[in-house]
């Protein structure tokens, strides 16, 4: 794969992988603790490159997970998804884990209709349950990269959207009319990679 160097390629990079892991039967729960143990190996690191960051979602599909330590339950709270930094990407993953693993004993997971929007019994609300998924919404919520017609299943939402604006108001516009920026993004920060996993739970 040439380097990656923009969000655009980012975006299409992950879709291709979402696209070769469709069929996989690894839950999001058991994807989500192999990153967590992937990532745990570059705490020394201020930043990754776009390149090492779509390595770390690619290996998460095959690589061991973290086994599901059940004092995340009784932490939960510590694990406070205000935290930055590297720490705030460890939190956000554990946290997450436990949201999956909570809902799947509750049985939200098995609601046909969980995709319109669940919480989780802790209060988080969920709109993401599979790997790829996760990863699209992801992207497109944090770093953008989606353009029109791209093979990823995301398609305008009919009707006009709310938009926030720079003074704080909120304006109704059209979805077409919004600017889809193509930039160059260097490497990422522990901060960026946080946004983009809560991108994965919470974007449509």
């Amino acid at each position: 794969m040439p380097q990656l160097q923009t969000n655009r390629d980012l975006y299409l990079a992950v879709g291709e992988l979402c696209r070769l892991n469709q069929a996989t039967d690894r839950s999001l729960e058991q994807y989500l603790a192999a990153l967590l143990r992937l990532v745990g190996h570059l705490g020394h690191r201020d930043t990754i490159s776009l390149d090492v960051f779509h390595s770390l979602l690619a290996d998460a599909f095959t690589a061991e997970s973290s086994m599901f330590d059940q004092k995340w339950r009784e932490t939960y709270v510590d694990f406070n998804t205000t935290a930055s930094g590297f720490q705030g990407v460890v939190a956000t993953l554990v946290r997450q884990i436990v949201d999956l693993r909570e809902m799947e004993e509750t049985g939200s997971l098995a609601d046909e209709f969980r995709f319109f929007g669940i919480n989780a019994p802790r209060g988080s609300r969920w709109y993401n349950f599979s790997p790829a998924s996760y990863l699209e919404c992801g992207m497109a919520g944090s770093l953008g990269g989606w353009e029109p017609g791209d093979d990823t299943g995301r398609e305008y939402v009919p009707g006009k959207v709310a938009v926030l604006n720079e003074d704080g108001t909120i304006q109704s516009v059209n979805p077409e009319d919004l600017d889809r920026p193509v930039y160059e993004t260097g490497e990422l920060s522990w901060d960026d990679i946080q946004e983009f996993l809560l991108c994965g739970q919470i974007y449509e």
